[in-house]
């Protein structure tokens, strides 16, 4: 069935996308809910779904079934799409996040800024969205934990490797 569709997307087929779309987009939109999951997100959602469908229509070619299975390599589209537009979303209400980190006082003052998001950039994709859902959405641990369906203590770990990365930024000595 993958492998019939992967060949009627890259013939450019529609029906295709049809099939496609029945096979993994419910996936797709219960991934995109999940990640864009704040009130003020919500209306960017189906933004979000056809984003995704594009994306995967245009990409197609680039697509390897010996690296991932066409539902990891889609959700990972999603998922990079959704942290995206969250990033796009909070830049656009110019908002800065409300609790800081109490490590550093240099570090502290940066993420007073509006340079948050900057920061963001030098951690991986899992990351930057722990620290917003953490820093910037004031989720709990638990609450991230689930949603990203890991133990808590996982997204700890990811926070304080997180801090540790930043903070090397600033002080390559640490």
């Amino acid at each position: 069935m993958e492998k019939e569709i992967i060949a009627l997307l890259l013939k450019r087929d529609f029906l295709g996308l049809e099939q496609f779309i029945d096979l993994l987009g419910s996936d797709i939109v219960k991934c995109i809910r999940a990640l864009l999951n704040h009130p003020e997100e919500i209306t960017y959602r189906k933004e979000a779904e056809n984003e995704v469908f594009y994306r995967i229509w245009q990409k197609i070619a680039s697509y390897d079934a010996d690296k991932s299975s066409l539902k990891t390599w889609s959700l990972t589209i999603t998922r990079n799409i959704c942290l995206d537009k969250k990033r796009a979303i909070i830049r656009a209400q110019n908002i800065i996040p409300m609790e800081q980190l109490p490590e550093s006082p240099l570090v502290d003052d940066y993420f007073e800024k509006e340079n948050f998001l900057d920061l963001l950039q030098n951690l991986s994709e899992e990351d930057q969205l722990i620290f917003l859902k953490y820093y910037y959405y004031q989720d709990t641990p638990s609450e991230i934990a689930k949603e990203l369906t890991m133990d808590v203590t996982q997204v700890y770990n990811h926070l304080s490797r997180g801090r540790k990365k930043i903070k090397e930024l600033f002080d390559p000595n640490i």
